[in-house]
């Protein structure tokens, strides 16, 4: 009897060592959890992720705060002191709308999830010295936009409703993919007054055409822009790509519809006055832009976009004007290919979206950057002469889960690149007077860079 009460004993902490071993990695997101999770098979993962969320669906959305823990850094360069990363996990992210964005006021920094919790910080308590950051979370009616997506729990669609989030004067403007009914998607943007308490969230801006079906390539992106408007992005939703689209349309069909068609909304970037709320279209011919700045000194818009398989881009667009729409070629050109090449299978894709190996020889605005493979871009942001570029994807070999680091001169060319291989995939970058924010979606992490030890 009392051998066997030894025995249990012993597996329950061997169980309890277990559980910790499990959580010290996933909470790390250590090379050894790295490396055995992309072991793991993709629809596994998604069963895995789906019971968790579950399971964190009882308290999460109910938590009054969001306690970040610090972690151990990620040194940039160990020959340059103070090149590093500090980072802050919250576990209770790790699984649970993982996607987050940042945006901030002369006081608070805010950060709302893919799910839409939305919570805050002062900036006065964000510092790399502290142990942990405490975020208090912010009462919204947000769930109300989401309810449609409820009905089915879709793992993807429920994760990735939120698309960017942007405080302009004295208001944040979040940017969703809201679901109308199982054929019916659309762009909208929220608007709601800043509050640290609640916030009561009202439509600002709707495209009101229905996509039949959700897609991660919308865009979404939210800037800053001159004369009372933002900017917003807004993808291609694969029209070209996605065999879903073809099924029972005309030949033609992409063509007329994708990024090449001023009447389509697809594969542009808007300006949008907050006052009057009319939209105009600043640029065409995007796949998926993801990551949008503008920066104000220089009068230029950059944007970090997905291309199709290979392809990611960094475009340029020097003084912007409605008067002087730039073409970025897509789908007619791109450096990269459809889904499914060389497949023969995929060929009549390429009858309407050729994809051609050149924008400058079809009239088209050439990339600052190009990227094959692609690296998973996302966000882009600039600081002083630099520009800083995320990436995501799974294949830190092929440049995902990386972040870049591009000096740029005079004339906007880029004359160096640093990369560091992070194995997180990036979702945000956002700067403040003295650090720069990154968000790691691979387990919920911030990442604080210090400028104040190093000015890159």
């Amino acid at each position: 009897m009392k051998k066997k009460i030894i025995f249990t004993i012993l597996i329950f902490f061997l169980f309890l060592a277990f559980l910790f071993f499990i959580k010290y990695n996933v909470d790390n997101n250590t090379d050894l959890f790295f490396k055995y999770k992309q072991k793991i098979p993709r629809d596994l993962r998604i069963k895995i992720r789906k019971n968790i969320r579950k399971i964190n669906k009882f308290y999460i959305y109910k938590k009054d705060s969001f306690n970040f823990q610090k972690k151990k850094k990620i040194v940039l360069n160990k020959n340059i002191t103070g090149d590093e990363l500090i980072l802050y996990n919250n576990s209770n992210l790790n699984f649970t709308g993982p996607r987050a964005y940042f945006t901030s006021n002369k006081t608070n920094l805010f950060l709302i999830t893919g799910t839409g919790i939305l919570m805050t910080l002062p900036l006065n308590e964000l510092s790399v010295e502290k142990n942990n950051l405490k975020f208090k979370t912010i009462s919204t009616n947000l769930n109300l936009f989401f309810s449609e997506y409820q009905k089915n729990n879709s793992v993807y669609e429920t994760t990735s409703m939120v698309k960017s989030i942007l405080k302009k004067n004295d208001f944040l403007l979040v940017s969703i993919v809201q679901k109308f009914s199982d054929s019916c998607y659309k762009h909208v943007i929220l608007q709601g007054k800043i509050n640290y308490k609640d916030i009561l969230f009202k439509e600002f801006y709707k495209i009101n055409k229905c996509r039949p079906f959700y897609s991660d390539y919308v865009g979404g992106s939210l800037a800053d822009y001159k004369d009372d408007k933002i900017l917003y992005t807004v993808g291609d939703w694969s029209i070209c790509e996605n065999p879903a689209w073809f099924k029972n349309k005309p030949s033609g069909f992409c063509t007329q519809n994708s990024a090449q068609n001023m009447k389509s909304t697809l594969g542009k970037i808007f300006e949008i006055n907050i006052y009057n709320k009319t939209s105009n279209i600043i640029s065409i011919g995007h796949d998926n832009p993801q990551g949008i700045l503008y920066d104000k000194l220089n009068d230029i818009i950059f944007s970090a976009e997905h291309g199709p398989q290979g392809g990611d881009e960094i475009n340029i667009n020097i003084n912007p004007s409605i008067k002087d729409i730039k073409n970025f070629g897509y789908p007619i050109s791109s450096y990269g290919e459809h889904y499914g090449y060389p497949s023969k299978d995929i060929l009549y894709k390429y009858k309407e979206a050729p994809l051609h190996k050149s924008h400058k020889k079809y009239n088209f605005e050439e990339p600052l950057e190009y990227y094959v493979p692609s690296i998973g871009i996302s966000d882009i942001e600039k600081f002083n002469n630099k520009l800083l570029v995320a990436s995501m994807g799974s294949d830190s070999a092929e440049g995902d889960l990386s972040f870049y680091i591009y000096t740029l001169d005079e004339k906007n060319k880029i004359i160096n690149k640093r990369i560091h291989i992070i194995n997180q995939r990036i979702r945000d970058i956002h700067i403040l007077k003295n650090l720069i924010l990154l968000y790691f979606e691979s387990n919920g992490t911030i990442a604080i860079y210090d400028l104040r030890n190093l000015k890159i």
